[in-house]
């Protein structure tokens, strides 16, 4: 166990909580009242983002670079995973006022990847549609929880210069070992809001039904435990017609050349939806329907 901090530890530590933890806390947040708002793509969409940037905190301060990975939270989490095995979160628990039967058991990567299909950067146009469980907050907060938490330097020492000074020895990744359930103050914007410091209304927001953050003495507010979903408007655009007869397929086609030249669409989506143009197509055909 090393006995000093990294190199250069005080300017990547400014940096890093600047640029990647304060901001993370904020998309947290954010995401969080969107969630409460039910404006569902905006909360993947933030959801995501403020854990890409919590899990590249993990590496820079453990000495790990962030670069390549974009958005893309599942990598991020291969990457961060084996650092502090331990540390991280290993299954969701159900909060004890939610119901039995509205809890989806499901792992933390299946979790993760389900967040990042519904929340990546293409599906902020809706191409992609989502379906958003009444457990998906519990879920992430339990997530932001165990994760922020690694956001320093684990392997340093807390205090203290000898062996026998009578201070403590222990490394960070010891200490956050012995108090699993504990807040980590990393002195951000979390906290700040924790605290009350940046308003009642923030306060609010991000501490009502977020159990990992606060202790049986916090007040929660009534809240009601709803699922959402919604198909994307444009493969309704692009399927239907072709189901419903062979004289609509001239114009369906012209409306997917003018989607092509005009909307950015991913390649892979590209071949996905032509593929399925041409099984459509066999099929009505097939079926008899003009």
């Amino acid at each position: 166990m090393p006995y000093n901090f990294p190199d250069l530890h005080a300017e990547k530590n400014s940096v890093v909580r600047e640029l990647f933890i304060s901001t993370a806390d904020d998309n947290y947040i954010l995401a969080r009242w969107c969630f409460q708002q039910r404006l569902n793509v905006d909360f993947f969409w933030l959801a995501v983002h403020c854990l890409e940037k919590y899990f590249k905190a993990v590496l820079l301060m453990n000495g790990h670079s962030s670069n390549g990975y974009g958005h893309d939270i599942v990598r991020l989490y291969d990457a961060v995973q084996p650092l502090a095995p331990e540390l991280l979160i290993s299954e969701f628990a159900r909060p004890e006022n939610m119901p039995a039967g509205m809890w989806r058991n499901e792992t933390v990567m299946e979790f993760l990847a389900r967040l990042y299909q519904d929340g990546n950067a293409h599906n902020r146009y809706l191409i992609y549609g989502y379906v958003r469980n009444a457990e998906d907050l519990f879920k992430l907060d339990q997530v932001v929880f165990s994760v922020r938490r690694l956001t320093q330097a684990l392997e340093v020492r807390y205090v203290g210069d000898g062996e026998n000074d009578g201070l403590p020895t222990y490394s960070r990744r010891e200490a956050l070992a012995r108090r699993p359930t504990r807040h980590e103050n990393m002195q951000s914007n979390l906290e700040q809001t924790m605290e009350g410091k940046r308003g009642v209304e923030l306060q609010r927001v991000l501490l009502n039904w977020n159990f990992p953050f606060t202790d049986h003495r916090y007040q929660h507010e009534q809240s009601t435990f709803m699922s959402a979903s919604q198909n994307p408007i444009l493969m309704t655009r692009l399927y239907d017609p072709l189901d419903c007869g062979t004289s609509h397929f001239a114009e369906a086609d012209r409306f997917w050349e003018w989607v092509q030249e005009n909307i950015y669409l991913p390649g892979a989506l590209v071949k996905e939806i032509e593929t399925e143009r041409v099984r459509r197509k066999a099929d009505t055909t097939a079926a008899g329907r003009v």
